[in-house]
């Protein structure tokens, strides 16, 4: 179309509703995708965190471990414990704070954190420090 020239009026809302189609399609599948991500992420509650919304074990400990690694900036070895109490979820995480080589000498920690039903994080704080390879009493 030449430059100066205006398109008549149905082409111009024929255009205008294909745009605005593409664009409500754009939106649909960037929520799509976000809700996917969260899912992966095990955050999909259905509620903020610290509602009282009901978390899964398996979200609890997907938490658990990218809140304690955030914070304490470690890397996580293992997830040792979940238990739901009355006081919210108790979870204890073993992190690396020494990597060694050979790595049956690296020095792992013990942290237990405390989350509220709905997943939010209420406390933390280092219980045990000790070598991979030490066997420890369980209590």
């Amino acid at each position: 179309m030449p430059v100066g020239k205006r398109r008549p009026r149905e082409e111009q809302s024929v255009v205008s509703a294909a745009a605005q189609a593409l664009a409500v399609e754009a939106i649909a599948a960037a929520d799509t995708a976000k809700a996917e991500l969260s899912r992966i992420a095990g955050l999909d509650t259905g509620q903020a965190p610290g509602t009282g919304a009901p978390m899964s074990v398996a979200q609890i400990a997907a938490r658990a471990k990218a809140e304690l690694s955030t914070i304490t900036g470690l890397d996580v070895d293992h997830v040792s414990s979940i238990v739901n109490a009355s006081d919210g979820w108790h979870v204890t995480v073993d992190l690396i704070e020494l990597k060694r080589i050979p790595a049956a000498t690296d020095v792992l920690a013990a942290y237990e954190a405390v989350f509220a039903p709905g997943g939010s994080l209420l406390s933390y704080h280092r219980r045990r420090r000790y070598f991979r390879d030490q066997m420890l009493d369980e209590q």
